[in-house]
């Protein structure tokens, strides 16, 4: 390279290039930068290994290499040993490759290494115990990688350590209670791994600096400090879930009055909420998946993403919730919350996502809801009045679904232009299907009204919700045809595994979304992730009359086509064959007649098909793992 002739070098910096490979290998070019310091080659495509050869692994009499910065290259194989030959490395700073073997016993003899960054690479094998030498580390980050092992006892004697992190690895044992020694410490995060045991007060004895603790989702980690313990830190981060604590909610925790971000989901708590809860300044709160109980009590207004959902909470909401003016994210879904919505809910204007699923909420919901939230969830509660009118247009998420909604959908609901999921399911809506759907919700993709009171047709104007992926107007009183144009739904035509709402998804760690459809004959619920999986157009159970539209065989991407329980007649479309995605269909219980086609037997993703009480004749010879085909002559 060009440089090469700078042999005075001391700093060099190619970051953000397309540089593919190191001339020489890295090895003989650091060999011939004897005054070389720093040298920072992050944010390239170089993918060779990081030493080709070590023909010449004799010591290296002279160099000055201090920092070595690859970050996000596509390295790939083993670390090289002779990385010891540079005696004055202080920072190694390898992260988002693809390395991988074993971490060398021998960088342990790097005496003045302050930081070894190894995250987000394909490194395995166990720690190797000899890092416990490295007296002057401060940072060490194993992050995502796949070792496993127990961890070592000596990286305690790491007394300058500030930054551990060993999460998302293999890592298996218990915690080693001589962590505790390590005074200067300020993060320590050790979740995602398969660690057992008890932490104990001894764990923390002397971590009076400790700011960020993360040690969730392992494999039967237990809590246990005394009622009376005081810890020596002023945490911002707790993050304990699947951490069994077994207990009512944990007294020192009480003393954490700095935290900022409290999540203990999943952690065996059971009894009331503390009311000295209130008097903490958190931003977040995550109490999810407990066995807590009694009423919930007033919270810091500071909050802007409250979980409590999956609990035993009753009693009513508490009538000032609305000072919490911060309040984004709101789910208190799945407890036994009863009474009705306080309207001072409604005023908080900044809310992303709402989630109130499954309580005893009784009452309509507040005419001036003003909730600017994104998902906004009430399903499965006992309201009864149709919804306001003064729902805010930027709402995208909303399932009223399960709850003893009557009327007919307000034509006010037509102003939420953004929706990208409308579910008024299990309800008691009647009347028509609005015409003006198909003109307000262009960024619609799923659409459920199953179990209402809805008659008259299945409006054409749907046709115009080109994005849906779920049309679920199952178990009404609807009558007429199926609108030929639904078979032109590019959404339900060019079916791939990307996002279907029409903005990304939300990364926030509380988002949660649940559709429940019936597929393959069964109830399954579809949750985050599963949604971009699924498309599915289901129509049983009304009084539909004429043909199956010939066109539905354009519809390549769908995966469940159910037609059941009508009065349909005339012959399986001849095309069904092109519908190649397809896992289950369900024509059962109609006034079907004719031949069934042999272009179902091309469908080889196909295992439900239901075509009985019909009146097909000929022969059948499928492969799906269940067919029911019945009546035929």
């Amino acid at each position: 390279m060009w440089f090469d002739k700078f042999t005075s070098l001391v700093h060099l910096d190619l970051k953000g290039n397309l540089f593919d490979s190191i001339e020489g290998g890295l090895f003989s070019f650091l060999k011939n930068k004897r005054y070389l310091k720093s040298l920072r080659l992050s944010a390239n495509e170089i993918g060779e290994e990081i030493s080709t050869t070590q023909r010449n692994s004799s010591r290296l009499n002279e160099n000055n290499l201090e920092s070595l910065e690859i970050r996000g290259n596509l390295l790939k194989v083993a670390l090289p040993n002779w990385l010891v030959h540079f005696t004055n490395l202080k920072y190694i700073m390898l992260p988002y490759n693809s390395i991988s073997g074993s971490i060398p016993s021998v960088i342990g003899s790097l005496s003045n290494l302050v930081t070894l960054d190894l995250s987000d690479n394909g490194l395995n094998g166990t720690i190797p115990s000899s890092l416990g030498r490295l007296s002057s580390l401060r940072w060490l980050d194993l992050y995502n990688n796949q070792l496993a092992g127990h961890i070592p006892k000596s990286l305690a004697k790491l007394r300058a350590l500030q930054d551990l992190c060993l999460a998302s690895n293999h890592l298996t044992g218990t915690i080693p209670s001589s962590f505790g020694k390590l005074s200067h410490l300020l993060g320590l995060n050790l979740g995602n791994n398969s660690l057992g045991g008890v932490i104990s007060e001894i764990h923390f004895s002397n971590m009076s600096m400790l700011k960020f603790l993360d040690v969730s989702d392992n494999n039967n980690l237990t809590f246990k400090a005394k009622p009376s313990w005081i810890p020596p830190f002023h945490l911002l981060f707790i993050v304990l879930k699947s951490c069994k604590f077994g207990t009512p909610f944990s007294q020192w925790i009480r003393t954490q009055v700095e935290a900022e971000c409290i999540i203990l989901s999943d952690a065996s708590l059971f009894g009331p909420l503390p009311n000295w809860l209130a008097n903490m300044t958190f931003d977040e709160l995550n109490l999810s998946h407990n066995q807590i109980t009694g009423p919930l009590p007033s919270l810091s207004s500071n909050c802007f993403a409250l979980d409590l959902s999956h609990n035993s909470i009753s009693g009513s909401l508490p009538t000032e919730i609305g000072v919490m003016y911060r309040l984004d994210f709101l789910y208190l879904n799945d407890n036994l919350i009863n009474g009705t919505i306080p309207s001072s809910l409604c005023t908080v204007m900044g809310m992303c996502a709402l989630n109130l699923a499954n309580n005893k909420l009784s009452g309509s919901i507040p005419d001036r809801w003003k909730c600017s939230s994104s998902p906004s969830t009430l399903s499965f509660n006992k309201s009864s009045a149709v919804p306001p009118c003064s729902m805010r247009p930027v709402i995208s998420f909303l399932r009223l679904n399960g709850n003893r909604l009557n009327g007919e959908i307000p034509l006010s609901l037509g102003y939420c232009t953004r929706l990208e999921i409308l579910d008024l399911g299990e309800n008691n809506f009647s009347g028509s299907i609005p015409t003006w759907f198909g003109e307000s919700f262009s960024y619609l993709s799923i659409l459920r009204l199953r179990e209402n009171r809805f008659t008259g047709s299945i409006p054409p104007q749907l046709c115009s919700l080109s994005g849906l992926k779920i049309l679920d107007m199952a178990a009404n009183n609807l009558r007429g045809t199926i609108p030929r144009c639904l078979g032109n739904m590019s959404g339900m035509i060019n079916f791939n595994q990307v996002n279907p709402f029409g903005s990304p998804l939300p990364l926030y760690p509380f988002w949660d979304q649940l559709v429940v459809e019936i597929m393959k004959g069964r109830y399954n619920e579809y949750t985050n992730i599963d949604l971009l999986l699924v498309v599915n157009l289901d129509l049983p159970s009304n009084h539909l009359t004429g043909s199956i539209p010939k066109e539905f065989a354009y519809l390549a991407g769908l995966h469940g086509l159910n037609l059941s329980h009508n009065l349909l007649s005339g012959d399986i479309p001849i095309g069904i064959g092109n519908m190649t995605s397809l896992e289950s269909l369900d024509l059962s219980n109609n006034h079907l007649s004719g031949t069934i086609p042999q272009g179902i037997s091309a469908l080889t993703f196909l295992s439900h098909l239901n075509l009985s009480q019909n009146n097909f004749t000929g022969q059948t010879e499928y492969n799906a793992s269940l067919i029911i085909i019945s009546a035929i002559s």
